[in-house]
């Protein structure tokens, strides 16, 4: 046991150095470093280019539906303004190095395998949750602004303007929404917009903006787009209601367990207590 201690610990202060001094080996210099650089070997700095020693093993043994969801989950954030241009192999990578650095820590100060274990997944949850919750409240704001924002694509092409164009017009309408739409049309540069808005929905694992990319679409196709949009406007209204009103129920629902906890257990304890304190002193006296 204390040999995998030590073990531990060696490890474990061997990852701190390198993570804090960037140790990295020599590379080769001259006109070699330009016969073997890469053509995307854009310098990386901080922790990103001390933990891509992690990012192959990362890539090949995750589950794609893992890195996916981290996927997502950066693309809000990234929306936010929060972890630059981190991407999914990144953020797992350092998400594994603090699980490790954890589970050492934790062997290293108590000595516990309980304790360890604990601080892996403290170390390997904590980055998750915090960029989770920045993507969670991007994704809340843009569901709730996405009913105004097609209202007003609809009323634009019910002043006889196309799609695409009315689309470009509300682009610059400053909500989130607003902003997701600049950066749809500067990656839609020489393409098809509506395609771009669908590749872009993917990304972002949105059912909601990814239906109303297929939607729109459809009514690009069709004949009677005007008609159409004001009723897809409706739909998403409707649809972020009754959701908004299943939200308010499930709330409700949910907040009957604490109650119970943090109010009729007190009162009943402290009536317990009033009450059968005299009792319990008037046996004693007897």
């Amino acid at each position: 046991m204390q040999a995998l201690i030590l073990l531990t610990g060696i490890a474990s202060f061997a990852l701190v150095i390198y993570l804090t001094l960037e140790w990295a080996p020599s590379v080769p210099t001259g006109r070699l470093a330009e016969t073997l650089a890469a053509d995307n070997s854009a310098s990386q700095a901080g922790w990103r280019r001390s933990l891509s020693v992690l990012d192959k093993p990362v890539s090949r043994w995750t589950p794609a539906g893992f890195l996916r969801k981290t996927r997502a989950d950066l693309y809000w954030a990234q929306m936010g303004d929060q972890w630059g241009d981190w991407n999914e192999i990144q953020f797992t990578s350092l998400r594994f190095a603090l699980a490790v650095g954890g589970f050492g820590l934790g062997m290293v100060v108590i000595g516990e395998p309980v304790f360890a274990i604990v601080g892996a997944i403290v170390g390997f949850q904590y980055p998750a949750m915090r960029m989770g919750g920045v993507a969670r409240k991007m994704r809340r704001q843009f569901i709730a602004q996405l009913p105004e924002y097609v209202q007003l694509v609809s009323a634009q092409m019910s002043a006889n303007v196309s799609m695409e164009e009315a689309l470009r017009r509300t682009a610059q309408a400053q909500s989130f929404v607003g902003k997701w739409m600049r950066r749809v049309l500067q990656m839609a540069q020489g393409r098809n917009l509506i395609e771009q808005m669908q590749r872009e929905a993917q990304e972002t694992q949105l059912a909601e903006l990814i239906g109303m990319a297929v939607q729109l679409e459809f009514i690009r196709r069709g004949t009677a787009q005007q008609e159409l949009m004001g009723q897809l406007a409706t739909s998403i209204a409707a649809d972020y209601i009754g959701a908004a009103e299943q939200r308010a129920e499930k709330v409700g629902s949910e907040l009957v367990i604490p109650m119970v906890i943090f109010y009729f257990l007190p009162f009943l304890a402290t009536l317990l207590v009033v009450i059968g304190w005299p009792i319990v002193a008037g046996l004693g006296s007897m």
